[in-house]
């Protein structure tokens, strides 16, 4: 029977299949012949097989009873005999039984371990249709709920396949879970461990996938990989690059209105790309830090991929830098001690290293608080020799003091004084990056210990008692950072300081009002009085007066409530009768109220404090912050004083992250970036060479005076010294001897009139 004829009963047999008995037995002996006649000669396959087997596992539901055992015989085939099989009869019994499976008519029980085994196959295409199909079906198996009896055998079987010495079963296997990771199918630590197991797979291509996973990066499709076909989770597609300011230009100034919409539409449609793209960045850059998180045994995972680096002196650079990054960032995040890999990444400090910013990176992110400063201390001196020297490129300079900042603000007891105040002198240098680099050192250490700088880098109101804590040291916090601030406001009837300081500065604003500048009187409210600063003797003392007067105010009113309140107490304290005791409600023991607390306890002692009063602790710590860069700054003119504020705003707000952020900074990843700066790019001696024989084109050697006469268009020196803007003075010179120059002509033209006239 033909392929269209079977097609043709198939679909008589779904729209009728008690009217087709007959027929389907005819076609179930047929394939019981040709499975016979295969176990016999391998070698010789029936032509028509493939079809049979197709058309069964169509039409099997149709007659369950008479199709008991056939997923059965066509697994066993596939199992035992796929090496004999033909591709397309091979592809063609896999779609009848992931068909079958889709239908429900094969357990998952016997489905996914056939799948497991199955990974050994070395057909490519088989391989790829497998691991798609177990993908989307475990997918699916848990898009209503969770089956946890299920994904936990499935995971025992992959965490097998993982461990399996074919490179072929680990790397799918490896895949096939790193997607149901991506795709938020499995998000748990038994997940994690599965993919952590990987890394000390005796094979570098299992191992090198895993490692891609916890840096945050796609797989990568290597020769002969076609892995990024499988799944949603795989890697595909091309970047799509920022548009330029040119394309912005041409999109809203160059063109037709019509030309213009469709540049327009079409910017728009690139810019959505590009933030898609960006956030599917930083969605995989979370995963993976999720992943990190989520190790069984951090500590063991390292030394295991420590020992691995140690021992992998035939291994590519590519993965000798994937096990440097995934040891650091397992380090940091989980500040762990593994004191042999600073002595290890000594070996590979060197400017003329390959992908020397990626291992300073390294070597920052492995850098915390309980590293002891001893062991970093030889690490951080050979970054400053090989790196921070007069006779190093800028780029390399810039490169050293970013990564030595970077290990200062995670470990800051590294530092000495001498080597801090060598390093600032860097801050003069002739290259902007470097100076920049060595300035922001400097700030870092403003904040940290004042006192290990000159005194000329300190900045204004240093306090050179402030150093970083000493090695293991813990401070405790007791209250909620910023809560005295807001029980400060509150004691003072709820008055922000903005208020109060917009309060005393309406005398300054009638004052000032010839200058005609307002914005400099909002920063001087925002400043606040309570300094004097800018201010006359007179205006301070007058405002100080003010306020002690509305103090004693507030101070009577509070007596006068103080003896009410009194009163009632002692009306209260009476004894009241039997008869009152028993039915006055009020009479009764209440239960203490949590908005009431002693004075000497804090605020957030005696009641929960909401989302509004941390949003205002916030604005109050920010405040503060302002006043106190204002202060240091000193009052400067009236012109700049809102630039002035505008800066201290910022600053205090990225201060303000960096205090909430504080103590994760081991969990950040380091981008090598961030440590270059932004340097021109050398010219190789080729490129010099074109630019060199680019600007001989058209030039002939010779006298000035010749190469003046060639040249064509252009100003002349009069035209130019016409153009000039020269002084009022110079101008009216110049107008001045214009003026005679032209009466003395008109004069001269006259008389040789009169005398020709006269001769006549």
């Amino acid at each position: 029977m033909t392929t269209a004829n079977l097609l043709a009963l198939q679909g008589s047999i779904k729209r009728d299949s008690e009217g087709y008995v007959e027929d389907f037995d005819a076609q179930l002996r047929r394939y019981r012949a040709c499975l016979e006649i295969f176990a016999l000669k391998p070698s010789q396959q029936p032509k028509d097989f493939g079809d049979l087997i197709t058309f069964l596992g169509q039409v099997h539901g149709c007659y369950p009873q008479r199709m008991k055992g056939f997923a059965a015989e066509l697994m066993q085939l596939l199992e035992n005999s796929w090496a004999f099989l033909d591709a397309s009869l091979r592809l063609a019994v896999m779609r009848a039984l992931i068909l079958m499976r889709n239908r429900a008519q094969i357990p998952a029980t016997d489905w996914f371990p056939f799948l497991v085994r199955m990974l050994q196959c070395s057909d490519k295409t088989l391989r790829a249709l497998m691991c798609h199909h177990f993908y989307t079906d475990i997918k699916r198996v848990n898009q209503k709920h969770r089956n946890d009896q299920l994904n936990r055998s499935v995971q025992n079987l992959l965490f097998t396949a993982v461990a399996n010495s074919q490179e072929k079963v680990a790397r799918k296997a490896l895949s096939i879970i790193v997607n149901l990771w991506r795709s938020r199918v499995w998000r748990d630590a038994r997940t994690v461990s599965i993919i952590a197991s990987a890394l000390v797979h005796p094979s570098m291509s299992v191992a090198l996938p895993a490692l891609k996973f916890f840096l945050g990066q796609d797989e990568i499709a290597e020769a002969g990989d076609d892995s990024g076909d499988e799944g949603e989770g795989a890697a595909g597609g091309t970047t799509v690059a920022a548009p330029t300011r040119a394309d912005i230009y041409k999109a809203t100034s160059k063109g037709t209105v019509s030309s213009k919409k469709k540049k327009k539409a079409k910017l728009q449609r690139v810019m959505a790309t590009v933030k898609k793209a960006s956030r599917r960045g930083q969605q995989d850059q979370a995963q993976s830090f999720a992943a990190i998180q989520l190790l069984h045994d951090p500590q063991g995972v390292a030394e295991q991929l420590l020992a691995r680096m140690l021992r992998s002196g035939g291994e590519r650079w590519e993965a000798k830098l994937a096990l440097l990054q995934v040891t650091s960032r397992i380090v940091g995040t989980h500040r762990l001690l593994l004191l042999g890999l600073y002595p290890l990444l000594q070996k590979y400090l060197h400017p003329h290293q390959r992908d020397a910013p990626a291992i300073l990176a390294v070597l920052v992110q492995a850098c915390h608080d309980l590293v002891p400063p001893d062991t970093l201390q030889p690490v951080l001196r050979q970054v400053v020799d090989g790196f921070v020297h007069d006779r190093a490129r800028p780029e390399v300079m810039t490169l050293g003091l970013r990564s030595v900042r970077g290990m200062c603000a995670r470990t800051p007891l590294v530092m000495n004084p001498d080597l801090l105040q060598d390093l600032a002198l860097y801050r003069t240098f002739r290259e902007k990056e470097v100076a920049s680099a060595a300035r922001s050192l400097i700030s870092l250490f403003r904040e940290l210990a004042p006192g290990m700088l000159e005194k000329r880098d300190r900045g204004r109101g240093a306090d050179i008692t402030l150093q970083p804590m000493a090695y293991g040291s813990h401070k405790a916090i007791e209250r909620i950072p910023g809560a005295e601030l807001l029980e400060a406001e509150l004691a003072c009837g709820g008055q922000s300081d903005e208020d109060q300081s917009a309060d005393g500065s309406e005398s300054d604003n009638d004052d000032e009002s010839a200058d005609g500048d307002e914005s400099a009187d909002e920063v001087e409210a925002v400043e606040g009085l309570s300094d004097g600063g800018g201010l006359s003797g007179d205006e301070s003392e007058q405002s100080l007066e003010e306020a002690e007067a509305e103090l004693e105010d507030d101070v009577s009113e509070a007596e006068g409530d103080e003896s009410e309140d009194d009163v009632d107490e002692a009306a209260e304290q009476q004894p009241p009768s039997a008869e009152q005791q028993s039915t006055d409600p009020s009479a009764m023991p209440s239960a203490p109220r949590d908005d009431v607390t002693a004075p000497d306890v804090p605020l957030e002692y005696g009641r929960f404090l909401t989302a509004e009063d941390f949003d205002r602790i916030r604005e109050l710590r920010q405040q503060k912050m302002v006043d106190a860069a204002m202060a240091k700054h000193g009052l400067k003119s009236s012109s700049k004083r809102a630039k002035l504020l505008a800066a201290a705003q910022d600053d205090a707000e990225e201060a303000l992250e960096a205090l909430d952020h504080r103590g994760m900074e081991g969990e950040s990843r380091v981008d090598p970036s961030t440590l270059q700066g932004r340097h021109r790019a050398r010219k190789d001696k080729e490129a010099r060479m074109a630019t060199v024989l680019q600007g001989r084109e058209g030039n002939e050697y010779g006298s000035a005076a010749g190469r003046k006469k060639q040249k064509v268009g252009g100003s002349s020196n009069k035209q130019k010294a016409n153009r000039k803007n020269m002084p009022l003075a110079a101008r009216r010179s110049k107008a001045t001897k214009r003026t005679i120059s032209k009466n003395s002509k008109a004069g001269s033209k006259n008389f040789k009139g009169r005398l020709k006239r006269s001769r006549n």
